[in-house]
């Protein structure tokens, strides 16, 4: 069965400026991956606080202001592009790529010392079945949708990334994805592509570099090893059972280990700035949550490929319009149309980003969205009197929106996928594509009734 979820994410600021245009050329292919005041002068009157630990420039909310000042190898930002690009006196070259960049089995390439442009020009993705290895350079993606280019780690292949950087250079979301008998190393790598670990999977960072990844529920003999990263945020999806979790507190250096949620696997995060933590929820799945005053955010997946129609209902999931989170002392959402359930125990729940696909009619009620999407294959998805960041329906998805808030963007993708809006509103782009349409109705009332 299909499992579904969305990858996020979403990190506050960090996405990349569009850069200048430069012709397409070739990388490099190796054979190797590899002054005390005078007496008079009045003494303050406030001592002067002691040097700062060099940690303390990694903590806190914005997770990349310790970047982007005057060192013209580091990103800067661009307010207008809302991202980042590179400062105009960075010596390096520029290389442009597209999404028909691929590495062959065997085939080991080198970007050393360069700005390298992604700049795709439709939706596919960038394959890597031998070994790209990154040193001292930065990426940039210059995408016009989001995820529209994943750089995808095929069965073999291998990613190195040593002092380098990647970020967006506008404001879509960039992933990453690592798959089975993948082999992925960082050594002092920034950036904020989110990442996906599927199957087994070699995963190592270290000295300062940025871990933003969703573990699958399919993961298994997998190794995971991170040492002294700036920024740690997982999204965890277990596989089918009941399990019941407890977070380490956010926003702190921590070890923190995971040996039980995917078959004869081990994640090993050693003095590490731990930032989010998510849980996500499939079928047959039975979540709790205790003891996580901190607050956590929930991804739910609701899928069913047989035919057959169920109902499914979400009711409060957070506070609209609150990203702070709702205290839940002791409770309980239940989706029998899926066997699955969440409980909350004296823990704080942030937002939530359900998505679904398959023979289902999903309603949400009064919630805190970070993101939802309908992957369509005849699944309805209606949202009431909530707050959202990102709606999309894609393969046919039919999605109504009524008497809620959208801050980011409404994206449809595909012929004969729609999304209606009843008393929308908020600062929102509309993305359409490939057939794909947005409706604003002039009363309230399922459409496709």
């Amino acid at each position: 069965m299909k499992k579904l979820v969305r990858l996020i994410f979403i990190c506050l600021i960090m996405v990349l400026a569009s850069c200048q245009a430069s012709p397409i050329t070739q990388p490099t292919v190796t054979n190797s991956p590899d002054t005390p005041s005078p007496s008079s002068t009045p003494k303050p009157t406030i001592t002067p606080s002691p040097t700062p630990d060099p940690l303390a420039k990694y903590e806190g909310e914005c997770v990349f202001c310790f970047i982007g000042g005057n060192n013209k190898f580091e990103p800067v930002w661009n307010a207008s592009a809302k991202g980042f690009t590179h400062h105009s006196d960075d010596p390096r070259e520029i290389i442009t790529i597209d999404e028909n960049f691929r590495i062959k089995a065997g085939e080991q390439i080198t970007f050393e010392n360069k700005i390298v442009l992604i700049k795709p020009t439709r939706r596919k993705d960038i394959e890597i079945f031998g070994t790209l290895t990154i040193k001292d350079s930065y990426l940039i993606w210059e995408q016009t949708e989001y995820q529209q280019t994943r750089l995808r780690v095929k069965r073999g292949g291998s990613l190195i990334i040593t002092d380098s950087f990647s970020f967006q250079s506008n404001q879509y979301w960039v992933n990453w994805e690592f798959e089975d008998g993948s082999t992925i190393q960082y050594d002092h790598f920034v950036g904020d592509p989110w990442t996906s670990i599927r199957g087994s999977v070699n995963y190592t960072a270290i000295n300062y570099s940025t871990v933003k990844i969703t573990f699958f529920d399919d993961v298994h003999d997998s190794t995971v090893k991170i040492l002294n990263a700036h920024h740690v945020w997982f999204e965890l999806y277990p596989g089918e059972g009941t399990r019941s979790l407890t977070f380490p507190a956010k926003r702190q250096w921590a070890d923190w280990n995971i040996n039980d949620l995917w078959p004869d696997t081990a994640i090993e995060v050693t003095d590490s700035y731990i930032y989010e933590r998510d849980i996500s929820i499939g079928n047959n799945t039975h979540i709790t949550i205790q003891d996580v005053p901190s607050g956590f955010s929930l991804g739910w997946s609701v899928n069913k490929d047989s035919p057959g129609y169920v109902n499914c209902e979400l009711k409060n999931l957070g506070e609209p319009g609150n990203n702070k989170g709702v205290f839940y002392e002791d409770t309980t959402w239940d989706l029998p149309c899926n066997n699955s359930s969440l409980t909350v125990r004296n823990s704080l729940l942030q937002t939530a980003w359900p998505v679904t696909s398959g023979y289902i009619h999903l309603k949400i009620f009064n919630s805190n969205l970070a993101d939802t999407r309908n992957y369509g294959s005849h699944a309805t998805m209606e949202i009431y009197n909530s707050s959202i960041g990102i709606v999309a329906a894609y393969n046919g998805g039919l999605v109504y929106v009524e008497n809620s808030t959208i801050k980011d963007a409404i994206e449809i993708k595909d012929p004969h996928s729609f999304i209606y809006g009843y008393g929308v509103t908020g600062g929102f782009e509309t993305l359409e594509s490939d057939g794909g349409t947005y409706i604003e109705l002039d009363k309230a009332g399922l459409p496709w009734e």
